[in-house]
Parts: C-alpha cells; sequence; structure tokens
C-alpha cells in the first residue's frame, strides 16, 4: 500500500533526478523552489485518473490516498510536484487544462496511463511510458522527459512543448511540430482530421498553422475525461488513410529511388507525366520517353519551391563503353546497346522572383540548396507513399469524395440564400463570396454571362504561404473547386478541381491525392456544417421576428388624450411585460452595483492582510449576473421601432417609463450593428449636433437634434468649436470656415491640408483625400486659428500670413520609422492611380481652456506638449503602451494624458502651467490606472472619462473617484453643458445618451452611482430602417 505525505521540496531534494529542471533550479538556487510544498508518493501507485491542475480536489484519488481514510485538514492548494517513488498507473486520462502551469509530475519508475493530455507542467518518467490511446503535450511552458522509452498509439506534440525521449520510441501515429523530427503531419496536417474525428476538430482552420489550431482541446479534454477517446480506431486511420511504408528504400536521392518514383500508379495509362503539389512545393514526375517534338525525356522529378528554389533529380542511361566490333555486332543482331543509369542533379535559386542560372547541386558544394531539396524530396515521398497506399486500397478517400459531395448535396447547399441573394454574382470581387473562419467560399449559379453559359460551382480557398516577389495580391492562396455540369441523359456530372496558386489553371484533383481529398472534405464538412447552421439561426430569427412583429400593436395612436391610461394604449400582454422588465431591471442595476461597491471596497483595504486579499480574489473571479431581460429584449426593442415611427412626446415618454433601456440586454446587438457617433456638441438653445458614422465612413454624415426630431445637414463634412464654446469652425469637404455661433457670421476661412505638408524626402507619401479629411476640428476663440486632425497628422490653420497651413505633429521623423513604417502608411487608389499616404493611429489632440497649450499624440509617440504656435515645450512618457487620448483640467493647469494597452490604460495628470520640460514621477502621479479613454469632458476640479467598457468615471483633479455611470458599450464622444446639469454621451454602439442630473438620488435603472439620470437615448444601428428615440 503507498504512502503518501506532503512536505517541503527541500526533504526530497536528493530524490529528484538531476536532469529534471527542478533538481538544476535547486542546484543554482537552494532556496528559489525549497519552500514550495511536494506531495510525496512511496510505493507504486494506481489511480483511475489525476488531473493535474488539482491533483488534491476534494474526492480525488491523490487526496484520498493524502487522507488515508482519516478525517485529516484540507491542503489549501495544489502542490508545486507530485513525486511518485515507485511505478504510476492510470486506467483513465492524466489531463491539465491550465497550459501556462499545473502541478508537476515526476515518476521514478514507470508510468502506464490510457490517455494523457497535458501541457503546463513537467512532466518526467524515470522509466517507460506507455500511453495505450492518446499522448498531446501542448504549450511552451510544459515538458516531457522519458528515460526509458515510449510507447504510444498516437503522439501529438504541439505549441513549442518540450520533448526529450531516451530509449526507444514506439508510436504508431506520431504528429510531432516541435522536435524536427520526421513525423505524419510534416507537410501536410490533414491526418490529424483523419485521426481525430470531426467533433473535435476547432471551427474552419486551414491547417497551416499547426495542428493545434485545427482542434479543440477543451472537448479532447472533456472526452478523454469522460473515459472516451478523442480518437478514431487505428483500423479506421489506416483504412482512409493508407500509406506504402516500404515504397522507397530510405529517403536519399538516389537513382533507385527516382526510378521507383516515377513509375508508381500516379502516372495514368498510356501518360508519361504526373504532377502534384503540398504547401508552397510543387513537383512533376517525368517517365522516360520521347515528347511531342521528338525530343528524348530522361526518368526525371522537377520540383519548385514557389519563387525560391527548382531543382531537377534525373536519371539518364548511357551506353557502356564498348569496342567497335562489339558495337557493329550488336547493330546487326538488333540488340539493345547496354546502359548504364547516370544520376543527374542541379538546381537554381531566385532573386527578385526570377530564376537563376542552373548549377550542379551536391551536399559539399550548395549545403543550403541540398538540405532545402532534401525537405522537398522529402515531401515527394511523402506524397507518393500516401497516392500509393490510395491506389492499392482502391482510392477510399476519392470514394468518400465522390459518395458524399454529390451533384444533389452542392446544388443544395449552393441554394441557400446565402449564395443565392447575397453573395450572388461570381464575376464581382465583392459579391462573389465571403471569409468563414479560414476558408474562403463562393458559389457560381448556373447563368450565361457575356454570351457564354456557365454551370454550377463551388469554390473553398485558403491562405497557403506568402506572395512572392513579382506576385499578384492574394496570388498566395490555393482553391479547391467543384463544378457540376448538366448531363443530357442521366445525372449531372461532378468534377473535382484544384490549384496551388491564384495564377495557376485549376486541374482535375487526383484520385491519389490523399491530403487534399482529406481537407476538401474536411473543408466542405466543417463550412456546409457551419453555413447551414447559421441559416437555420437566420430562419428562426426571422420567423421569431415576424412573430413578435404580430405580436406587438398599440391600442391607440398619437395624439393621445392626457387623461388615458397606459392601459389603452399598450395591450394587457405588453403592460405585464412592463411589470417585469422594470422589476427585473432594478433587481439587476441593484445586483451589478452591489458587487461593485464590494470590489471597490476591497480595492480600497488592498494590501491590509490575506483577508482581505482573498476576499478581493473570490470577488474578482466571481462572474456578475446575467440582465434577466435579454429573454424579451426583441419583443421590447420592436415595441420601441413602433412608438419611434409616431415622433410623438407623449407616447415615448409613456413608453420610456414602461420600459427603461437595458443596455446589457443589448450589449451584442449594438456590438455588431452600431454606429460610431462622435463628435457632439449641444447648443443653447437645445439642438444637439452629431456626426453618426466614422471619420472613414462615407455614408457618415452629420445630423441635428432636437426632442424627437431629426434633420440631415448634408452640407457638414467636419464641425468644432472653441474653448469659450462661441465660435464654430465648420467644413463642407472644400474649406474651412470659422463662425461666430452655429452658422452665424463667417469670421474667418481656411484652406485644407493636403496631407505631406512638411516632410522630409525619405518620408515617401503623397498628398490624398486622407489629408483633407476633418475628423476633428478645434477653433480658437477669435476664430483666426483652427487645430485640424486627420489620419495624416495634426495641423495648426491659419487665415493670415504665409503658414496657412502648419503640421503640428508629426514634426521629427527619424530613417528608420515609425512614421516610414508600413503599418502609418495606406495605400489606396485615387483617380486610377495608386498612392500611399500616411495613415497614423491613436492620432488625438487638445486645446487648453486658455489657448495656451497644445497636447498632441499618437500610437508611436510619447505624450507632447507643444505652446500656442506649435513649439515643442515638453515631451512626457506615456505610463501605458500607446499615448491613446489628452484633455486639460478644466482650468488649464493640468494636462490628462491617457495611455492603453488592450481595454485598459494609465491617465497621467501632469502639471502645465510651469511649461515644465522634465517632470518627475511625484509631480505627474497616476490620475487613473484602469481605464482606456476614448472622450472626456471636464467641469471645475473634476474630469470625466469615457472608457473602453462603456462607462463613464468622474474624478476630481487630483484623481479621487466621483461616480460612475453605464452607457452601455464604448465611449466615443462627451458633451457636458458648463453647469453640469446636462450631459451627452456618445458611442461606438450606435448610442447617444441624454444623461440630466437628479437630485433624488441614483437612478435605478441605471448601473453605477451617478447623479444622473437617463431622459432619452438614441439608437443610431445599421440594420435599423431609422434611427430609434427610446
Amino acid at each position: 500500500m503507498p504512502t503518501a505525505r506532503l512536505c517541503p521540496l527541500a526533504d526530497v531534494a536528493a530524490r529528484l533526478p538531476a536532469d529534471s529542471w527542478i533538481a538544476q533550479r535547486l542546484a543554482e538556487a537552494t532556496d528559489a523552489l525549497a519552500t514550495d510544498t511536494v506531495l510525496c508518493i512511496t510505493g507504486d501507485v494506481q489511480v483511475p485518473e489525476l488531473h493535474l491542475d488539482a491533483p488534491l480536489a476534494s474526492g480525488g484519488p491523490l487526496r484520498a490516498l493524502l487522507q488515508g481514510g482519516i478525517d485529516a485538514p484540507a491542503p489549501t492548494g495544489p502542490p508545486f510536484l507530485v513525486l511518485i517513488e515507485g511505478h504510476l498507473q492510470i486506467d483513465g486520462a492524466l489531463t491539465c487544462d491550465d497550459t501556462d502551469g499545473a502541478t508537476h509530475l515526476i515518476v521514478l519508475g514507470d508510468a502506464r496511463l490510457h490517455n494523457a493530455v497535458v501541457g503546463g507542467q513537467l512532466l518526467y518518467v524515470q522509466g517507460a511510458l506507455q500511453v495505450a490511446d492518446l499522448l498531446w503535450g501542448h504549450g511552451p511552458h510544459g515538458g516531457l522527459t522519458v528515460r526509458g522509452g515510449l510507447t504510444a498509439r498516437v503522439a501529438l506534440f504541439t505549441g513549442e512543448y518540450k520533448v526529450e525521449i531516451a530509449g526507444p520510441e514506439q508510436v504508431e501515429f506520431l504528429m510531432d511540430e516541435v522536435r524536427g523530427v520526421p513525423h505524419l503531419a510534416e507537410f501536410a496536417s490533414e491526418i490529424a482530421g483523419i485521426v481525430f474525428t470531426p467533433e473535435f476538430h476547432d471551427g474552419i482552420d486551414d491547417g497551416e498553422h499547426g495542428i493545434s489550431s485545427m482542434l479543440s482541446r477543451p472537448r479532447v479534454l472533456a472526452a478523454v475525461r469522460a473515459g472516451d477517446n478523442a480518437t478514431r480506431s487505428s483500423a479506421e486511420i489506416h483504412a482512409l488513410m493508407p500509406q506504402e511504408a516500404g515504397l522507397f528504400a530510405d529517403e536519399a536521392i538516389s537513382v533507385r529511388n527516382i526510378l521507383t518514383a516515377v513509375h508508381t500508379p500516379v502516372m495514368g495509362p498510356k501518360e508519361h507525366t504526373a504532377t502534384g503539389w503540398f504547401q508552397q512545393t510543387d513537383f512533376l514526375l517525368c517517365q522516360r520517353h520521347v515528347d511531342a517534338d521528338g525530343d528524348p525525356r530522361d526518368d526525371s522529378v522537377f520540383i519548385t519551391v514557389w519563387k525560391t528554389w527548382d531543382f531537377y533529380l534525373a536519371v539518364s542511361q548511357e551506353p557502356e563503353r564498348q569496342g567497335l566490333l562489339a558495337r557493329l555486332a550488336a547493330a546487326v543482331q538488333g540488340r539493345k546497346v547496354p546502359t548504364t543509369a547516370q544520376l543527374t542533379l542541379v538546381h537554381r535559386a531566385y532573386q527578385g522572383g526570377q530564376p537563376g542560372e542552373w548549377l550542379p547541386l551536391a551536399p559539399d558544394t550548395s549545403p543550403q540548396a541540398w538540405q532545402a531539396c532534401t525537405l522537398a524530396w522529402r515531401g515527394v515521398l511523402d506524397y507518393l507513399r500516401k497516392a500509393v497506399g490510395q491506389h492499392r486500397a482502391r482510392y477510399p478517400l476519392y470514394q468518400r469524395l465522390r459518395a458524399e459531395l454529390t451533384a444533389e448535396r452542392i446544388e443544395d447547399f449552393t441554394s441557400l440564400p446565402v449564395f443565392t441573394e447575397r453573395y450572388n454574382d461570381w464575376w464581382d470581387s465583392d459579391k462573389n463570396g465571403w471569409w468563414e473562419g479560414d476558408v474562403w467560399v463562393g458559389a457560381r449559379q448556373p447563368c450565361m454571362h457575356e454570351g457564354e453559359p456557365w454551370g454550377r460551382a463551388l469554390k473553398l480557398s485558403w491562405e497557403n504561404g506568402d506572395e512572392a516577389p513579382g506576385d499578384d495580391d492574394d496570388n498566395a492562396h490555393s482553391a479547391y473547386q467543384i463544378n457540376i455540369e448538366p448531363a443530357l441523359a442521366g445525372p449531372a456530372a461532378v468534377e473535382f478541381t484544384s490549384a496551388q496558386r491564384q495564377s495557376d489553371a485549376r486541374t482535375p484533383l487526383p484520385r491519389s491525392a490523399a491530403d487534399h481529398i482529406a481537407r476538401l472534405l474536411r473543408f466542405y464538412v466543417a463550412v456546409e456544417g457551419r453555413v447551414r447552421a447559421q441559416h437555420e439561426h437566420e430562419q428562426a430569427h426571422q420567423a421569431e421576428a415576424r412573430r413578435i412583429e404580430a405580436a406587438v400593436h398599440l391600442l391607440a395612436t398619437p395624439p393621445l388624450a392626457p387623461d388615458l391610461p397606459d392601459a389603452a394604449v399598450f395591450p394587457v400582454e405588453l403592460m405585464t411585460l412592463s411589470d417585469q422588465w422594470q422589476a427585473d431591471g432594478q433587481s439587476y442595476v441593484a445586483a451589478i452595483r452591489a458587487r461593485q461597491l464590494a470590489l471597490d471596497a476591497a480595492e480600497a483595504h488592498e494590501g491590509n492582510g490575506d483577508a482581505e486579499e482573498e476576499q478581493e480574489e473570490e470577488h474578482d473571479d466571481s462572474d456578475p449576473p446575467a440582465d434577466p431581460r435579454k429573454a424579451v429584449a426583441a419583443t421590447v426593442l420592436q415595441l420601441a421601432r413602433v412608438v419611434s415611427t409616431h415622433a410623438d412626446e407623449d407616447l415615448a415618454d409613456r413608453f420610456r417609463q414602461r420600459f427603461a433601456f437595458a443596455p446589457d440586454a443589448f450589449v451584442r446587438h449594438a456590438a455588431n450593428a452600431g454606429r460610431f457617433i462622435g463628435p457632439v456638441f449641444a447648443l443653447d438653445d437645445g439642438r444637439v449636433l452629431a456626426r453618426i458614422g466614422a471619420p472613414y465612413d462615407d455614408t457618415a454624415h452629420w445630423v441635428e437634434l432636437q426632442g424627437l426630431r431629426y434633420v440631415p445637414l448634408p452640407a457638414l463634412r467636419g464641425l468644432g468649436r472653441s474653448p469659450n464654446r462661441r465660435c464654430f469652425a465648420q467644413s463642407d469637404g472644400q474649406h474651412i470656415t470659422t463662425h461666430d455661433g452655429f452658422a452665424g457670421p463667417v469670421m474667418a476661412r481656411f484652406a485644407l491640408p493636403q496631407g505631406n505638408e512638411a516632410l522630409p524626402p525619405h518620408v515617401q507619401v503623397s498628398p490624398g483625400p486622407l489629408g483633407q479629411r476633418c475628423d476633428e476640428l478645434i477653433p480658437f476663440n477669435d476664430g483666426q486659428r483652427v487645430l485640424l486632425r486627420n489620419p495624416t497628422g495634426i495641423y495648426l490653420l491659419s487665415s493670415q500670413g504665409n503658414h496657412g497651413v502648419q503640421r503640428l505633429h508629426p514634426q521629427t521623423f527619424d530613417d528608420d520609422g515609425p512614421y516610414t513604417w508600413p503599418k502609418n502608411q495606406q495605400d489606396e487608389t485615387v483617380n486610377g492611380t495608386e498612392i500611399t499616404m500616411l495613415a497614423l493611429d491613436m492620432l488625438h489632440m487638445a486645446l487648453s481652456p486658455d489657448e495656451r497649450h497644445i497636447a498632441v499624440g499618437d500610437q508611436d509617440s510619447n505624450h507632447i506638449l507643444l505652446d500656442a504656435k506649435g513649439k515643442r515645450v515638453a515631451e512626457y512618457e506615456a505610463l501605458s503602451s500607446y499615448p491613446h487620448h489628452a484633455t486639460f483640467s478644466h482650468d488649464g493647469t493640468r494636462l490628462f494624458a491617457n495611455s492603453c494597452h488592450l481595454y485598459g490604460g494609465n491617465t497621467r495628470a501632469i502639471p502645465v502651467g510651469c511649461a515644465l520640460h522634465d517632470v518627475a514621477d511625484e509631480d505627474a502621479p497616476p490620475l487613473d490606472e484602469r481605464c482606456r479613454v476614448y472622450a472626456s469632458a471636464t467641469l471645475p476640479g473634476m474630469v470625466v472619462l469615457g472608457d473602453a467598457d462603456g462607462y463613464l468615471h468622474a474624478l476630481s483633479d487630483d484623481g479621487r473617484p466621483l461616480w460612475r455611470h453605464h452607457i452601455g458599450s464604448t465611449l466615443s464622444a462627451l458633451e457636458m453643458s458648463p453647469d453640469g446639469s446636462t450631459l451627452w454621451a456618445a458611442s461606438y454602439g450606435g448610442y447617444l445618451v441624454h444623461l440630466e442630473r437628479v437630485e433624488t438620488g441614483m437612478d435605478p435603472y441605471s448601473i453605477g452611482t451617478s447623479p444622473y439620470a437617463e431622459v432619452r437615448r438614441w439608437i443610431f444601428w445599421t440594420d435599423e430602417a431609422a434611427a430609434l428615440r427610446w
């Protein structure tokens, strides 16, 4: 009976294998891991399963072994290491979920397992490791060391997993992407699609980036933990993908192997050549013959690695040297002259997409070419072993292809509305197909085009490598195309074709092309399954929408009598729904608010002891409740449409009182269909001006809103307002004018920049449309200068003098970047000519209220402070990765500079008044260390930040949190009245929200702690016929 105990790692250090990294780490730094906990088991161990994420979980076999049947105290967490001083047998699976770190396992004897799916730990077996079915090691943080040999049916090593095996290695199906050894998936990943059944495939993956991305590790884990196998039986695998392992004597480039290659059954009857391809390599097999031009051809293999190498491997038959009498006798007697096989090996390399001269190929004189040729040659042998295996087994994959992909099935699939209504023009690149995962899908309907009849076709394409010099765009895409040709009598003919590159002509798919057929089958099944599921979902969605539309109506329409009760306007079903909606809304908001306040409290007490830290972790790990209103959100949205069409204030108010907006019930809809909104300007007379659509969107337009009134402003292409709120800058797309009040008297006129002003010669960009966009405008109070931002930079426009357009950012251009980098440039076709323009990311600017300073920055700069003339005053490092947003405090004495990383960020509060060139960290403390800021507004002593998570955060100028308010999607613009009583918040999700400050406490229907209540919400979604008023 084995015994188990918990002890410090130092107590068992002497028993650890000296070559394990744990022992080596202890030897280098004695105290490094010495106190980590080890579960030490002495004796042979047999358990039904072992999960290394929590090996001592309650009810687990090792927990029972440790407690020995006694009521011992529970361990506080998983041990660092499980050390077994004996043999280990696991009747089920050894697994771990976490590939970034889990309990390590060292077995000082043998280990026998049924399945093992591991990754985040050291797995060390001093004896032999036997895995009855699947061994899958994945991830750079784990490794397998075996000293006594490995036996497994299926072994899969992916994702930089570390593998070291000493002793004999017997694996029936080896897929090893980490050791650089020959394996079954070396030249095509399709064997994984054969070994693992479709339920373990992960989405629609092209297999070009490794096996792990093709498979769903969580589903494999779930299967082996349930006691099932995730792999097909050996008999099934061999039946589908047989290989003629003994076809070649070895893998050498030799006369014998070349002759074997060119005489395989891939060559059709009466044919002398055959072709094939894999990855970026294609090859031509040629048997000795005299071609149509009368030229003799040798037995040869011609291999091309696309625009990198050509290799010609040939066997010629040279006459043996004989005397004159012997040759005369042979001629008289009609005998053939004896010949000797001669090997010819030559190669040529490509430069700039063009082939060089042919040179002899040998390992000593051209080692790089020899290495490349050896790899490509092994790929050809792999292709031929599979091809001959298919031939001798009577082409099982091709028979399956013909049986499954029938003309009827293809016709039925390609007749779905996505092909006939949405992507229905084979000759229009915008309407001939779409990407479904890694696979491009397109179908041609039977038609006449330019007087020529065309039959039905389905094309599946994927990215195969990279374009080479001289290639057209997207040339590195391989494709399979299934053509359906109707017959005069009998069933339609189905033709399967393929092309390695876009520039290649499609050719019939050989019956023996095992990997290609397996890939085509896998692609088709996955694509058809997803597209049909989407179609069924759309059908169900449309049916539900029709049901809701028929059910949602009003009992009375405007104008409504003032004393008319709501029950006379909304049917009883909607009145009942309203009661539930409002009750669910209040309970949901209360639950979220309580959770957030608990997190706030935990954060405030951070560092006060273990109890608080554990409590904080518990809160962080708990999932927030879901909004129960999601279930009926579609019905309420339909009612919002009906109400909105009437544009009646009374009806709108009744609806809003009955159904408070629920941002979290519509969060996915807003993310998918929302239109960017911003900037937003509220005028003194109650009108609100806003741009609907992102600056790069050709359909973006400005609107004027007042109450429920919506007025488009088609002539307006850009708008900005001065710090004193009186001067407006307006653009009509041709020039800019400043006005005293919106649309008031003109104060000055300005030319638009071109986008290439003040650039050094090594920044080779052109003027163009991006340079004339007005993404943001800020006029100065006097209307004589305007700040303009667009993707090409930030400019100061002046109405007088010789410097009408002055570049403010960027002003410095290093030879090695960043503004010469391709990511900061954009190609665009203008009037038939392709030009390159600057296109910077995260550009932002701000003008201080006193107009003394300008803040600028972009993703690749620091935070930069300029004076009013554009001269650099100071520069500050970002606290996070990339400068993203800037604003000044209400009194202009502080610059709030935000930088971001992913969806988080940091904001510095930098003193400005003294024009400091060097600001110490203590002089510019973080104002906020959580938010990625997209928009801001200020009041005396307060700044409101709009973040990526859809929240407004009000902070004091010294960083004290004041309140927060949930809008529901990433903020894009903020507008606040001078007295702070009114706030307009716009978002990427298509929301324009009107908030009013109230004295009655927190809004019970709004998540947050703000003193604001929502009084109106405009919704601009791309799938709505018109804007919705809520």
